[in-house]
């Protein structure tokens, strides 16, 4: 109940805000031919209005009125009335005066007619659209924000010019003057400044970033940005992300993005609509995403709008780029890991295209053989084959303004073919040598999108987006191991999903007050998993087993939501989620509310957030089993006996920039979320031959349902001066974990558990020549730590030696500690501009503690330390032609 007491005291407050300033006061005019600007004064000070008005129009007009009363707006038309000028609410207690149409009356002027003021804004050098760009309405004190395809309408305005703000991330902010009534135009962002007689470019208004009206947890990515962090050889979105608090990998080598602390499955993935179920190459290395690909990247984190849902922690919207409209352009780029390519052009002037591709190439460098002799002259292959590729694809085709079409493409896949010649007891020191005892195993798993979208402006102020998509992930695991010379263990395990979507979502700006949004989004999935395996205990003795778990369900989800602006300072956004899952029966109705509340347009922003979220997928890995599921993990939909995870959160911040070029944001957030799964045994090692099977009953007996709630702190300061770019982050945080089925009641802290986290970057950028220094801090992962050791067995025989472990998660690693750093240098040769990098990672050689393991020995307890990666230099260079 405590969620449902948290909405309802924010809707109080925010009632009795807007009740408080509405509030009945006594109104005097006595007004006799003084002129009309000196009557608008008096009025909006005794009256509380926010008038908005050209002076050209108040110029040379006086006004006669008399007046005694507590309504605002019969006061204002009072003094309006005989001056040819009509007075149009825009919203609760502000007006924008017109000249009047028509002919006037003595009871009221005639209204004037409303208009729309609509744009299109577009990357001055590539002529594609701008998602996302802020538009400022200086007078009315109005914001919003563009579509997909570049879009912003204001609507019901009267007539006439009005001063507006374009701001995009990356860009240079434009002022400039548009005038209601007219057709949509279209405005023009350059990296670079830019002047002309009807623009203005300024570096810095002083008066706050339009970014101000988005929800809290919401962040743009400045892709052009990443290339400035450290990262693995190249930019990468989600190392660039990790540079925000409360984001880290849930594991040092390998493991998703935790926002949070929260799982890495409670993220949701989107590329131009499609949902991406592994979004990781590299085991977890390197992302999926090609930043050079990506026009426009939105991250939610906690409570998100209602458009979006399916996972409870965070969604990752991302946009592909159209394709350069003006010119051609090639990209060719390479680091120690891989060698990628970008080639964007137009086809003609409606139509572009862009096509990427990627692959690494240490399989090509080192080999996927290695010959290995013992002294005895045997010999033996030891395979090493890695490697992984990807490649996008986008074609856009543009029929008319407001009328486009484009169709996306991304496949990737990850293969690797590995023979370890050494015995299960992970004796290290036997690898390089032929044995009898070996493992193998063929592991390749992949992503497959295709995505279509249709986007159309029915009217200036309904825009219908349409988007189809199918999503595809495959997984396939073939190993071999054989333990003894008699026994051997061979599998072959396939996972296959299916995603085939249909969204319909339409934008109806009714107003500057409302923008209304409503949607459908229908899907079909399908699960499929098989497993072959032949156990031969002997050679005589051979078990052979073959299982298939096929799923199917269907979705379909409708949401509607409000962006409302009742007074220039507020802004509330209220939504609904309906939902139903085939697999169970599963109804969820979930609410969504964010506010906005101005103090100061550029010290103080506040803003607060709750939503109730629902997630119909689960994702599992078998934990017994030597046989399959060794690197690949499954997802698992709900069904009548697997209840899906639901979660509530709510969060709040404030951002400020008390200074040129400084930026402060602190915010605080709570969450709790229900239904998850938990391991039911927490140290099961997969160590037995034999599993339970695939079926999804089998899997669900080795996991627990959960409980998990969480709460911290963020802060983040961002300093842009001249060359200089510094940024600083800290998150203060705990995630607690309970599974009531076993342990009861009490809490205990969560895997991904990290009181305190800190990063920095500090960021010099040149002509030719640039440098970062980045640091991260952070506390330990929690660990189990042993408080006994006992012996098992026959007092005879050697007795077996075993850990008692009667808490879990009761000690903590130490602190994690790393220090990068890189230089780059661009030039000009061969008619391209290159770009060298240089990165050291870990550049302080510090040896962290990434992992840790008790072992149990005849005379007590040995403890090994896994260290995470030393000091590595890594190589990127790039051309653009």
């Amino acid at each position: 109940m405590l969620h449902r007491s948290v909405v309802l005291i924010v809707g109080l407050l925010i009632a009795g805000a807007l009740g408080s300033s509405a509030q009945a006061q006594p109104i005097r005019l006595s007004l006799d031919d003084v002129p009309l600007a000196t009557a608008l004064a008096e009025v909006r000070q005794q009256a509380g209005l926010d008038l908005v008005y050209a002076e050209r129009l108040v110029r040379d007009r006086t006004a006669t009125c008399s007046y005694a009363g507590t309504d605002r707006s019969e006061a204002l038309r009072c003094v309006l009335q005989g001056t040819g000028l009509a007075a149009e609410r825009i919203r609760r207690g502000q007006y924008v005066l017109a000249a009047s149409s028509g002919t006037e009356t003595d009871d009221a002027p005639p209204k004037a007619r409303r208009v729309a003021l609509s744009g299109y804004v577009r990357d001055a050098e590539t002529g594609e659209t701008l998602p996302g760009a802020h538009v400022t309405l200086a007078d009315l004190q109005a914001g919003t924000t563009t579509n997909r395809a570049g879009y912003f309408v204001f609507s019901s305005l009267p007539p006439g010019p009005y001063e507006m703000r374009i701001s995009f991330l990356g860009f240079e902010t434009v002022d400039t003057t548009l005038v209601a009534g007219r057709e949509a135009a279209t405005i023009a962002l350059r990296p670079t400044t830019l002047s002309s007689d009807e623009v203005l470019v300024r570096a810095d208004s002083g008066n706050g970033d339009a970014s101000e009206s988005r929800p809290p947890g919401m962040m743009s990515v400045a892709l052009d940005r990443i290339e400035q962090l450290p990262s693995l050889g190249e930019p990468d979105l989600f190392k660039a992300l990790q540079w925000t608090p409360g984001i880290r990998k849930s594991g040092v080598i390998s493991g998703g993005l935790s926002v949070r602390g929260a799982d890495p499955d409670q993220n949701l993935y989107l590329l131009d609509g499609a949902p991406v179920y592994h979004p990781w190459h590299a085991f977890s290395l390197i992302s999926t995403f090609q930043t050079g690909t990506l026009q426009n990247t939105t991250l939610y984190r906690g409570s998100f709008p209602a458009e979006f849902g399916g996972r409870l922690s965070s969604v990752l919207d991302a946009q592909m780029k159209d394709g350069r409209r003006s010119e051609p352009s090639a990209v060719a780029g390479i680091s120690v890991l891989s060698g990628r390519f970008r080639i964007e052009a137009p086809l003609s002037d409606q139509t572009s295209f862009m096509v990427s591709g990627r692959r690494s190439y240490i399989d090509k460098l080192i080999g996927r053989t290695h010959p290995v002799t013992d002294a005895s002259g045997r010999r033996d292959t030891l395979r090493t084959g890695y490697y992984f590729y990807d490649t996008s694809a986008k074609l856009t085709h543009r029929f008319r303004p407001g009328h486009r079409f484009s169709l996306s493409y991304y496949e990737g896949r990850d293969d690797l073919d590995l023979r370890l010649p050494f015995d299960l007891s992970l004796d290290f020191s036997s690898w390089l040598r032929p044995t009898d005892l070996f493992f193998e195993v063929e592991q390749g798993w992949e992503n497959r999108i295709v995505s279509a979208q249709h986007q159309l402006l029915l009217s200036d102020d309904v825009f219908l987006t349409s988007t189809g998509y199918y999503s595809g992930y495959r997984a396939q695991e073939k190993s071999f191991v054989q333990p003894t010379t008699t026994a051997s263990l061979r599998s072959d395990y396939d996972v296959e999903l299916d995603d085939l979507g249909l969204k319909v979502q339409a934008d109806y700006h009714h107003s500057v007050a409302h923008q209304f949004q409503v949607g459908l989004h229908v899907k079909a999935l399908r699960f499929e998993s098989t497993l072959d395996s032949r156990l031969k205990r002997s050679s005589g003795t051979v078990d052979t087993l073959s299982q298939e778990s096929p799923l199917d369900a269907v979705q379909a989800v409708a949401h509607v939501q409000d962006v409302w602006s009742p007074t220039p300072k507020w802004s509330i956004q209220p939504g609904l989620r309906l939902s139903y899952f085939s697999g169970g029966d599963h109804v969820h109705l979930r609410p969504r509310l964010s506010v906005r509340y101005s103090v100061h347009p550029r010290l103080a922003v506040v803003r607060a957030a709750a939503g109730m979220h629902v997630q119909y997928l689960h994702r599992l890995r078998d934990r017994y089993s030597l046989a399959y599921d060794l690197v690949t993990s499954r997802w698992v939909p709900a069904t009548s006996t697997i209840r899906p995870a639901s979660g509530t959160q709510v969060g709040a911040g404030i951002r400020s920039q008390p200074l040129p070029g400084l930026t402060l944001e602190l915010s605080g957030y709570s969450r709790w979320t229900r239904n998850l799964l938990v391991p039911a045994d927490v140290f099961r090692e997969k160590e037995g031959f034999e599993g339970p099977g695939i079926e999804v009953g089998a899997l669900r007996g080795q996991f627990a349902r959960g409980d998990e709630r969480a709460f911290g702190t963020e802060l983040t300061a961002l300093w842009e001066q001249g060359l200089w770019d510094v940024r600083f982050g800290v998150a203060t945080g705990r995630t607690f974990v309970r599974a009531p089925e076993r342990s009861g009641d009490r809490w205990r802290p969560a895997d991904l558990d990290v009181p305190l986290s800190v990063r920095g970057a500090v960021s010099w950028t040149g002509s030719t020549w640039e440098a970062t220094l980045a640091a991260e801090a952070r506390s330990g992962y929690p660990i189990s730590v042993p408080v006994a050791r006992y012996r098992v067995g026959d007092p005879v025989e050697d007795p077996s030696s075993f850990l008692y472990r009667p808490q879990i998660n009761n000690g903590r690693l130490p602190p994690y500690l790393r220090l990068d750093a890189s230089l780059g240098y661009r030039f000009d040769f061969l008619s391209a501009r290159w770009t060298a990098k240089l990165t050291l990672f870990n550049a302080s050689n510090r040896s962290n503690v990434v992992d840790r393991a008790y072992l149990p020995t005849s005379s007590g307890v040995a403890v090994d330390n896994q260290r995470g990666l030393p000091v590595l230099p890594l190589f990127e260079i790039e051309m653009d032609v």
